[in-house]
């Protein structure tokens, strides 16, 4: 089943490239999953326009890819608008997370693809939501209530302005700067289990599928563990008197 899914999706790839070289004109995406984007990826060779990704900020998870049939088209604005989503009096609100905001906004009828990622600013309680164009006045007029708490959506600058997540430390210990060493730290599992997630093609580097277990770690780096999170490498910060790794990384909220 999921063969024919992913074919499908390649077949789609394909046809959207065609579009952009035959118009001579770029053509883009909604907003792609990690598994969509790692489909593109293998597919990339393929194509005869160029691919660029963008999802609004760097490090997004969910990004728009852009077919780009010449280098003209390489400073190209991808269609994405973004919205702020907040309590309409901040008072009297509940403290809303990112799974009552995008419930909210599925409630809506919304497509998962038509969305981006939702930065969540648990101490300032309020949200940054990524969307395509043709959605944000759907929103922006309907969206009134996230739970029991009304609230308001406005339209931001999305180049003028800053986009970041906010992080949950935490401080690691691993013995090598391997993927799998790496993993089983961060899952606190056993290289086994760790193992058995990279081989299920589970692990993301960077937004790119991973499937070695000797794939070096460094600082900056971003990884997904799918199902689990997605965190990023702040520090390597020395060893241990044992000669084990000590790491700081951040777990995006």
């Amino acid at each position: 089943m999921k063969q024919n899914s992913d074919e499908f999706i390649r077949k789609h790839f394909s046809d959207l490239d065609g579009r952009a070289f035959s118009r001579d004109y770029p053509v883009f995406t909604d907003f792609l999953d990690l598994n969509e984007q790692s489909i593109l990826r293998k597919s990339e060779g393929s194509f005869k326009c160029h691919i660029s990704l963008f999802g609004g900020y760097d490090g997004s998870e969910r990004q728009m890819a852009a077919f780009l049939p010449s280098d003209a088209f390489f400073d190209i604005d991808f269609p994405y608008h973004v919205l702020k989503i907040e309590p309409a009096v901040q008072k009297f609100a509940e403290k809303l997370t990112h799974r009552d905001y995008l419930g909210s906004l599925m409630g809506l009828m919304i497509k998962r693809e038509l969305m981006g990622d939702l930065i969540v600013k648990k101490d300032e309680n309020y949200c940054i939501l990524f969307c395509v164009e043709r959605i944000a006045g759907f929103i922006a007029e309907n969206l009134t209530k996230v739970r029991h708490t009304e609230v308001t959506v406005k339209a931001l600058p999305k180049h003028d302005a800053k986009f970041s997540p906010d992080f949950r430390e935490e401080d690691i210990i691993i013995t090598s700067d391997r993927l799998d060493s790496f993993v089983a730290a961060c899952a606190h599992s056993s290289r086994s289990a760790a193992s058995s997630l990279i081989d299920s093609e589970k692990i993301f580097l960077n937004g790119k599928i991973v499937t070695s277990h000797k794939a070096v770690i460094k600082e900056g780096d971003i990884i997904t563990v799918r199902g689990k999170g997605k965190l990023k490498v702040f520090d390597f910060n020395g060893e241990t008197q044992k000669g084990r790794l000590k790491v700081k990384i951040g777990w995006y909220d």
